[in-house]
């Protein structure tokens, strides 16, 4: 339905008065307001320490910003009705603010109120505080009243978290202090922040308004010793110069602060197989024995270099276990000592699993762990094809078939003979077994006497045969020369190949070891691991040494450390053996880096020191210094060639076999012999024997 024109017009008027209304009540607001500060502006000057906050977030590039204050004084009164100051919109186009009466948490009794305030999945966070000497802020802001609080995580996991916590990189401090000279203030300051956690990550700086009002002088604070506080000039801010810092402070916190003052910090690591007779401290430090620990014992050696660069002393606290967590999320190993505070750091590589993540902070990675199938690859898979390999199934059949008919061929040339007298020798034979074994005697070059045959058909058909079992004696014995002279195809490179082979497969009885078949959601793992590993899972788990002595007895895969067990068989074998080994992969390289605790400040000092040694290629050398040299196996090819038992066996298990088929007929033959007049047994079979033949003598 269409509106009148006037009605529209007499809603615009009103709407226009009531504009009118609220915008002369806004202005006499705002003026009333300004008049209220302009009134106190020469006795409190706060708007310069906004401003000197405003250029630290900027030079710290930050984008989230806290003020705490108290509402209960008159002079923060005056803070809070800043928010129409030049100087207060200024810092709020820096920032995004956050206000923090502290007045108004102590009446509500809530201590944790202000670290519920922290971005705590966002960058860092700039804090503002009015004033140091207020007991308020240092019990509620600065947390002098609050020594740990236990907290649950979203995960379901207690995690400690202590008023340490607020003094670390991602808490830039800016603290003023009302003291009105500077060795009053940083007296006040060392009294008050003393006894604070404060650690040498801290970034907090304490600014000192100086006479003439116009100058913010600025110090930095950290601590590195427990019981002592380190108080360094910064800088300072001017109104007409701005924030200058001084040139040093340029740079970051870990290129500033290197000197630990010869701090000692309890570090975790794992030893399982050190020698009974050397110290520990000799052996974390030996180059000997490198088949022991040695990815525990390089990193340690890697990260002892790290004490003359900051002055520092890193103390092991050894364990038998990385860390395994029980049903009711306790946690044993190097793990405890980490969520324990009892160690700083680890010593040793862990590796990033699910379940640690949460708990603790990586480095970045120090090593790199291969970890394979490791075996001796046979020289043949398949135990015929010593003798059978140079023909083809097809092959072998045509040849019984030429040797059968040859046979037939060569009886028809006997009978041939005989029936019209073309051989005269009286003791020539044309039984069909005398066919046969002339025939294989042609097959095996040995051949009949020259005099045997006389038709021009069966010696063409001898000739041929000889000539025939030439060309096929050249390629079989050619092949066989030639296969054991070149290096055998290896065949069992891949985990299907590795499952189907005959080999035994076993893995080596160590933790995170096992935990990677029974976690593993391979099917090809899952079918290696339950029917091949656990069919007889005491003789297949096994400690490296006896995994070493079985795989230099052969037939036997291994699941290991590659670097370790390298260094176990260049001990046991010949040069020729080590390089029949095989390595076939299951899981890909891990990459593993040091486990350092949640507040820790010496995360950026590991972290930053680790990359430096990259790029300088300390971590390079530390790691060939570890690393068994590669073997050249190219002059291991010229050795004497020898044919082993296991792959002349076929032709042994043949002859006894046929040794033991011709004893067998032998008996029966010897029972028949004996037996033969008896007429129920001359009745029922034949006789076999052979008449003795009678020779006379001219």
């Amino acid at each position: 339905m269409a509106v009148p024109k006037g009605a529209t017009t007499a809603r615009r008027q009103t709407f226009a008065a009531a504009l009118l209304c609220r915008r002369t009540s806004l202005i006499t607001t705002l003026i009333l307001l300004l008049s209220k500060w302009n009134l106190y502006v020469s006795a409190v000057a706060n708007f310069y320490e906004f401003d000197a906050f405003a250029d630290v977030l900027k030079q710290q590039h930050l984008h989230h910003a806290i003020i705490a204050y108290n509402g209960d004084t008159e002079q923060t009164q005056q803070q809070a009705g800043l928010l129409k100051d030049n100087a207060l919109r200024a810092l709020l186009n820096v920032a995004s603010l956050q206000f923090y009466d502290v007045h108004q948490a102590e009446s509500a009794k809530n201590a944790t109120d202000f670290q519920r305030l922290f971005y705590h999945d966002s960058p860092r966070v700039g804090i503002y505080v009015a004033q140091l000497e207020d007991v308020l802020l240092q019990q509620y802001v600065l947390g002098s009243n609050v020594i740990s609080v236990d907290t649950i995580d979203a995960g379901g996991y207690r995690v400690r978290v202590d008023v340490g916590s607020r003094f670390n990189s991602s808490r830039v401090w800016f603290i003023m202090s009302k003291q009105r000279t500077v060795t009053a203030a940083l007296a006040n300051v060392r009294r008050v922040m003393t006894p604070l956690p404060l650690n040498i990550s801290a970034d907090i700086t304490i600014g000192v308004r100086l006479d003439d009002n116009n100058t913010i002088q600025l110090f930095d604070i950290y601590k590195i010793q427990k019981d002592w506080l380190d108080i360094e000039p910064k800088g300072y801010w001017s109104t007409a110069e701005g924030l200058k810092l001084n040139l040093r402070f340029h740079q970051t916190f870990v290129n500033r602060r290197r000197n630990f003052k010869g701090l000692q910090l309890v570090g975790g690591i794992v030893i399982r197989e050190q020698p009974a007779d050397m110290a520990d401290l000799d052996y974390l430090n030996s180059l000997y024995h490198k088949n022991f620990d040695p990815m525990q014992r390089k990193t340690y050696q890697l990260v002892k270099l790290m004490e003359p660069v900051f002055d520092v002393s890193f103390q092991p606290a050894l364990r038998k276990t990385w860390g395994e967590q029980a049903p009711n999320g306790s946690w044993d190993g190097v793990m405890k000592l980490l969520l324990s505070g009892e160690a700083e750091f680890s010593l040793c590589p862990m590796r990033f699993v699910p379940n640690r993540v949460h708990l603790i902070h990586y480095t970045i990675a120090v090593h790199t762990e291969f970890v394979f199938f490791i075996f001796r690859h046979p020289h043949r898979n398949d135990i015929r094809n010593i003798f059978f390999e140079p023909f083809v199934e097809e092959v072998w059949y045509t040849v019984i078939a030429i040797v059968a008919l040859t046979t037939l061929l060569l009886q028809l040339h006997l009978h041939h003979e005989n029936r019209f007298f073309i051989n005269k020798d009286p003791h020539f034979q044309t039984r069909f077994d005398y066919a046969i074994f002339s025939i294989l005697e042609a097959f095996f070059q040995q051949g009949p006497s020259t005099d045997a045959f006389t038709a021009t058909s069966t010696r063409t058909l001898i000739f041929s045969v000889c000539l025939f079992s030439l060309l096929l004696q050249q390629f079989y014995g050619a092949y066989i020369v030639g296969s054991l002279l070149s290096v055998s195809p290896r065949t069992i490179t891949n985990l299907e190949a590795l499952y189907n082979s005959s080999l035994d497969i076993g893995i080596e009885n160590i933790p995170y070891n096992i935990d990677t078949f029974e976690k593993t959601t391979v099917p090809l793992g899952m079918a290696i691991y339950k029917e091949r590993v656990c069919k007889n899972r005491e003789r297949n788990i096994l400690y490296i040494a006896e995994g070493a002595e079985r795989i230099k007895k052969g037939g036997f895969a291994f699941h290991v450390s590659a670097n370790r067990m390298y260094y176990i068989l260049k001990e046991l074998l010949t040069e020729k053996e080590f390089c029949d080994l095989q390595d076939v992969p299951f899981i890909p390289p891990y990459r593993i880096g040091i486990g350092i605790t949640k507040s820790s400040p010496f995360r950026e000092y590991f972290t930053t020191t680790i990359a430096k040694f990259h790029t300088t290629g300390l971590l390079q050398h530390n790691d060939n210094q570890w690393q068994l040299p590669q073997m050249d196996c190219s002059l291991s090819q010229n050795y004497e060639v020898e044919v082993d038992l296991q792959h002349f066996l076929p032709a042994l298990l043949f002859l006894v076999s046929a040794m033991l088929l011709s004893l067998a007929v032998l008996i029966l033959e010897i029972i028949y012999y004996n037996l033969e007049k008896s007429t129920k047994l001359a009745r029922l079979c034949p006789r076999i024997m052979p008449k003795p033949k009678l020779e006379f003598i001219n």
